[in-house]
């Protein structure tokens, strides 16, 4: 009788020891899944079969400022400052944005600058979640491209994934319209730091050829004062560069005219 006890007391110990094992192995699989889902995305196989842009030739001397999430109440701003220092940048804009300040799109064309498509209204999420509930809505590609042909008679040409995130289907809905995609430099100044880390970031990661992340609206809280830094920020990190013999041009004469290029910059 002792002898059965003893042996269900070892199984039930085995039991709990093995479900024991199992949770953890589980719990280690989210955790590797949550720390490598998001560089994976950045290194999806269709930025790897070269068709991502992730800076300009290393061997002149000009860099772009691009900017994402709007337009917002801030882009206007944004358009002024540049306008001064007679620069033209591009923004990679987001189509529900676009429909409700279609004026500023219009500005943008107006005043020279490129305009990207930043999708429609997709928020980028982060981990396992993201990977197992939320997929690309189809359309979120071509609707920010209708709308911004609409408003300036041109369809986008370039595109930015919100956080990189090139998976789920996204890419062939970016294949489907022929977009060049376009990162930046990394890491890119933090939209929620102060204004001085910001520009410390930008001037951190400065390189020739380098497409410097910026952004003039937030895709989590479009009326939200995020912005505010970066444009706080923009005349000194346009000031720094013009000191550093940098000529600040948009991304079409970063990668492809003469004066710009040296090398191939797509990897």
């Amino acid at each position: 009788m002792l002898h059965v006890r003893r042996t269900r007391h070892a199984s039930a110990r085995g039991m709990q020891v093995w479900a024991l094992s199992l949770l953890l192995g589980l719990a280690a699989i989210i955790v590797v899944v949550e720390v490598v889902s998001a560089p994976v995305e950045w290194l999806w196989p269709y930025q790897l079969k070269g068709n991502t842009h992730w800076h300009g030739q290393r061997s002149g001397n000009c860099v772009s400022l691009t900017f994402d999430d709007g337009p917002s109440r801030y882009t206007e701003t944004v358009l002024e400052i540049l306008k001064a220092h007679q620069i033209a940048a591009t923004f990679f804009v987001m189509g529900i944005q676009v429909a409700r300040y279609p004026e500023i799109i219009k500005r943008m064309a107006d005043e020279g600058h490129e305009i990207g498509n930043h999708t429609y209204s997709f928020q980028a999420k982060k981990g396992l979640v993201r990977l197992l509930f939320y997929p690309v809505p189809q359309g979120e590609v071509t609707r920010t491209q209708d709308a911004v042909r609409t408003i300036t008679g041109t369809s986008p040409r370039f595109f930015r994934s919100p956080g990189g995130q090139m998976g789920r289907g996204l890419w062939r809905q970016v294949n489907k319209h022929g977009l060049q995609v376009v990162t930046g430099a990394l890491p890119f100044p933090d939209p929620k730091a102060h204004a001085e880390t910001q520009l410390k970031t930008a001037l951190e990661t400065l390189q020739p050829g380098a497409i410097i992340i910026l952004h003039d609206g937030d895709d989590h809280n479009p009326d939200c004062d995020r912005p505010r830094a970066t444009v706080e920020m923009l005349p000194q990190l346009i000031d720094e560069l013009k000191k550093e013999g940098y000529k600040i041009v948009p991304l079409e004469e970063l990668l492809y005219l003469r004066q710009c290029i040296g090398s191939s910059s797509v990897v």
